[in-house]
């Protein structure tokens, strides 16, 4: 929208004292014919810009022109000029607004706030992209149908696949979560608060009736606590190992690995940890070799002798 160009501009020129037309009409994205008619609109509003179309010249405010920005302290604008997953935005189609939100916030800043902005964004940078590519190219034209359901209190209908099934869903849709660059949609169906993965809609439809939201929802109390939920409901294994003393503080520095119990029997370790499966159990045995001794359970004994086995057998 030109209101929100012209607010750009008077922003970038704020920062930058001085750009050619050339420059903000890269930044802006339009033509430079339209950054000269902004500056002329700009300068009917009574906003000392000029323009000098000479080889080293170029648009600049007059005198000391600033627009004010009240109300917000240091670490307030600091707080939000973290990384804090571009890609997140991109799939919301939002990235062009955090920069024209980061242009008002700097309108005002001090060279001293300047420079601590940018180190803040050198220090820290949180990536919300998985370590491996997500299985289903994410279809945004989905994604964008399900924001426009939720900002709207529009019932949605669409094709959900599942591992076994394709199944219809009418859903009260009341947000979104993005966990590790997967996005999922939470809504009401059938009176029952679920998640759906949206990589996992192949089809989706608007349709033109209305829900009341609940006003006790809160979107991120039910994430939290389904995420507990679900792993509560995850079956545990829990393992009893004898352990060489001289690999106690590997085990300890693990990640992922929490040990449940220490007990120390006639100078022997023994310590208890829970997996989530029984092979992830086992598979950690392997990796100490004789290091370490699996007591409990009995059938994890006999499938890692089986294993051990078929090892010996394949290299003998």
């Amino acid at each position: 929208m030109k209101a929100d160009r012209l607010i750009s501009i008077l922003m970038l020129l704020q920062i930058h004292n001085q750009l050619t037309a050339k420059e903000l009409s890269k930044q802006l994205e339009v033509s430079i014919r339209t950054i000269y008619r902004d500056v002329e609109s700009l300068s009917s509003l009574g906003i000392p810009v000029y323009a000098d179309r000479g080889i080293n010249g170029g648009i600049k405010l007059l005198g000391d022109y600033k627009t004010s920005l009240n109300g917000i302290n240091n670490d307030e604008i600091f707080s939000l000029f973290l990384s804090t997953g571009d890609k997140i935005l991109e799939d919301l189609g939002m990235e062009k607004l955090k920069n024209s939100t980061i242009l008002k916030l700097l309108g005002n800043s001090s060279p001293n706030q300047l420079k601590e902005i940018e180190n803040i964004q050198n220090f820290i940078y949180i990536d919300m992209n998985t370590w491996g590519e997500v299985p289903t190219t994410l279809n945004k034209d989905i994604l964008s149908q399900c924001q426009n359901s939720i900002w709207n209190s529009k019932v949605l209908k669409f094709v959900y696949e599942k591992t076994n099934e394709t199944k219809d869903v009418i859903l009260s849709p009341l947000g979104l979560v993005c966990k590790r660059g997967v996005w999922y949609l939470v809504g009401i169906n059938n009176d029952i608060t679920k998640a759906y993965k949206v990589n996992s809609i192949k089809s989706i439809y608007l349709m033109n009736d209305n829900f009341v939201r609940p006003k006790d929802f809160n979107l991120e109390n039910y994430w939290k606590s389904s995420i507990s939920n679900f792993k509560n409901l995850i079956p545990k294994y829990t393992f009893t190992f004898k352990v060489d003393k001289s690999i106690l503080n590997s085990i300890r520095e693990r990640k992922f690995i929490t040990i449940r119990n220490t007990t120390i029997k006639e100078n022997k370790i023994y310590l208890d940890i829970d997996f989530d499966a029984k092979w992830q159990g086992i598979e950690f045995a392997f990796g100490y070799g004789k290091y370490i001794q699996i007591i409990e359970p009995k059938d994890a004994i006999s499938e890692i002798k089986e294993k051990a086995s078929e090892i010996i057998n394949l290299y003998n």
